[in-house]
């Protein structure tokens, strides 16, 4: 490849949409893909003027912004490997990373530039600090000028550039020790979320239901049809043509790359479009063949259609597909050019997916959903003002930009579910509510539903060596939500759960996750001893995590490994004592920790934050609650209250850091 697939896809949409078609909404600022993919290019061939080439690691220290955006894909845009820092750094965390990851370059926010500037002192290998803000600073070279002065050239990757090629370094939290660099190429990252893709598709209503007239039997089946909508709407556009209105068609496309997809089976239904997975007996006609190689080639075709000189470009390669044998069609030729004709047709919606992702994009589970969901879709993406995270700001933007698909962690989630004003806003165009990077419990998936009319909870588990997601969990009605599950894995990722040995236990056995697949990293940056202890020699990831697999077939997370106490031989899962905690009603957050004793090895400590208010509180009080709800040694023995935990930035509570400050066995 000459242009790497993320730009590709922006420079697609720069040239065949309206060039007033917005791609990012920034608090009330609004960048067109046309706008976006030129400050790209400024920046990409400013960076390449001096001299940074393809494979050099070029760190980017931002919010959610668009500078974030932008200067990632430019990085990208010339070969070379961004990556993504900690906005929370402290100076010798970044100094650490950026000695760490070689990087040749930082480019930074101003207001990290005291950070910035203590970390310069020992960071020799870094040739350039560009710094985006208001002002100049003196010994760092401008990013706006950058912009202002490098020329509006395409991007071209010299020499070429494979999908197996690294799209980026992210570190991990660096919760236990120093954060380590996650290698991910542009096709674990692609495949991980065109897996998500393939998971929705098949939880479709099965093909046979499509001689019923009605759109949905259930409200799971509702949701999952406005969720495919989202994602399938643009892609199976031409249902639209009247010839095509009352016809069924089956789609089969197997992939020579990807997870690939089931079969599809499309009909209209009380005047919407319907799909099913699986084939009917009977169909109008039948498509079949592989679109390029991969559906990322089929989602690069549709910006074609909006102007004149695409629609021209985009003939021949439609009737090639649809006519001359690129795709067979068993139907009649009056459909197979009904079909074209549809796929020529400008459509007059401007993007069916409005998203909102608030945690950070430094983080994989941000940066994958985003960057790849955002790119296929076409839709803008809505980036808020604030820096930190404004529960009301969210419920607003909801309303304003009718958001369709928004991520927040489980803490935010808390948070914007308490928010008293919750009830005041028109939240019926959320159709997608996804939650990762910690535990959502059932009662917060249940609000979610009740508060959000048309949306489904998709709740997404996996690790950043996994490029992320591993299994995902869809909840849809209230009285099916289930503590603790978080579903079934994806497509292409093969899953053990074993014993300390790394012998299979059965069913209902808590054992550590392993995971083998085409999404895996391809290692820790310069880093081959954790390499080779995280992925053994036939290829599967060791992920830290415990769980079992329910008669269901679902995986349920017990906790991470090195989180486990030890309290007289027994086992204790701090997760387990949280959530009987949690549900105390003055506690409003709590972290259980093992504190070192001499005759038991460990003893059980709660760390808890009373709700705001709260002032009588006590340990006593919080042991005798525990009572009857779980074991008697798995009560904690002691009860240290704070006003808040620390967290990570994508709201994970640092256990590490929590055993650090409350973990000695007397406290001052």
């Amino acid at each position: 490849m000459r242009i790497s697939p993320f730009k590709e896809s922006i420079a697609i949409k720069a040239k065949y949409y309206p060039r007033d078609q917005v791609a990012i909404i920034y608090g009330d600022e609004k960048i067109t893909w046309y706008e976006l993919n030129e400050r790209i290019n400024r920046i990409g061939n400013g960076l390449r003027n001096l001299g940074i080439k393809k494979d050099d690691k070029v760190a980017i220290l931002f919010h959610n912004t668009p500078a974030f955006v932008e200067s990632n894909v430019a990085i990208q845009g010339i070969g070379a490997i961004p990556v993504p820092v900690n906005y929370r750094y402290i100076a010798n965390e970044l100094e650490y990373l950026l000695n760490n990851c070689d990087a040749v370059c930082l480019i930074f926010e101003e207001e990290a530039l005291p950070v910035v500037e203590e970390a310069r002192k020992n960071t020799p290998h870094v040739k350039y600090f560009i710094c985006q803000g208001k002002e100049k600073h003196n010994g760092y070279l401008d990013y706006n000028e950058l912009v202002e002065k490098s020329y509006n050239i395409e991007l071209r990757v010299r020499p070429n550039l494979s999908e197996d090629d690294l799209a980026l370094i992210c570190y991990t939290g660096g919760t236990t020790g120093r954060s380590k660099g996650v290698m991910l190429s542009y096709h674990s990252i692609q495949y991980n979320q065109e897996a998500v893709f393939n998971f929705l598709m098949k939880l479709l209503p099965p093909a046979k239901d499509v001689e019923l007239d009605i759109f949905a039997k259930n409200e799971f089946e509702r949701k999952i049809e406005l969720a495919a909508g989202l994602f399938g709407g643009s892609i199976f556009d031409f249902m639209s043509d009247p010839i095509l209105r009352d016809k069924v068609f089956v789609y089969e496309a197997p992939l020579k790359k990807g997870p690939g997809l089931p079969p599809i089976t499309m009909a209209t239904k009380e005047g919407k479009l319907k799909f099913f997975t699986g084939k009917p007996k009977r169909w109008d006609a039948k498509l079949y063949g592989h679109i390029g190689d991969h559906i990322r080639d089929f989602v690069n075709l549709l910006p074609y259609k909006y102007t004149i000189k695409g629609r021209l470009e985009l003939l021949p390669k439609l009737v090639w597909r649809f006519l001359l044998g690129g795709i067979k069609i068993s139907g009649p030729l009056e459909i197979r050019i009904a079909i074209i004709r549809a796929l020529m047709k400008t459509p007059k919606a401007k993007g069916k997916m409005t998203m909102l992702i608030i945690p950070p994009l430094f983080h994989l589970a941000s940066y994958a959903l985003f960057m790849v969901q955002w790119l296929y879709s076409g839709s803008p993406i809505v980036f808020p003002k604030s820096k930190s995270f404004d529960p009301g700001e969210v419920l607003k933007l909801i309303e304003r930009e009718k958001v369709s698909f928004l991520f927040l962690v489980p803490t935010m989630w808390k948070r914007l579910l308490e928010h008293p004003d919750i009830n005041k806003y028109d939240l019926s165009s959320l159709k997608i509510a996804v939650t990762g990077a910690a535990l959502m419990r059932a009662k917060y998936k249940k609000q979610i539903l009740r508060h959000f009319p048309n949306a489904m909870v998709l709740d997404a588990f996996g690790q950043t060596e996994m490029a992320p997601v591993t299994s995902i969990k869809l909840s849809a009605e209230e009285d099916k939500v289930k503590d603790r599950s978080v579903g079934k894995t994806l497509a292409g990722i093969e899953v053990r759960i074993v014993d300390e040995e790394g012998n299979d236990v059965p069913d209902g056995e808590i054992g550590e996750i392993w995971y083998r697949g085409p999404t895996i990293m391809k290692g820790y940056y310069k880093d081959p001893e954790k390499t080779k202890a995280a992925i053994d020699e036939n290829g599967w990831f060791h992920s830290g995590d415990l769980a079992y697999r329910g008669p269901d077939g679902e995986i349920y997370t017990v906790e991470r490994k090195k989180a486990c106490i030890n309290s007289g031989g027994e086992k204790i899962f701090p997760l387990e004592v949280e959530e009987v905690i949690l549900d105390h009603p003055k506690v409003d957050n709590v972290c259980v920790i093992g504190v070192p004793d001499e005759e038991w090895g460990e003893t059980v400590r709660a760390v808890v934050v009373p709700k705001k208010d709260v002032i009588d509180l006590t340990e006593g009080e919080i042991i005798e609650w525990c009572k009857g709800k779980i074991a008697s040694y798995k009560k904690p023995r002691s009860v240290v209250f704070t006003k808040e935990l620390p967290l990570s930035p994508v709201g994970k509570v640092l256990r590490a850091k929590i055993k650090e400050l409350y973990g000695k066995p007397v406290l001052k």
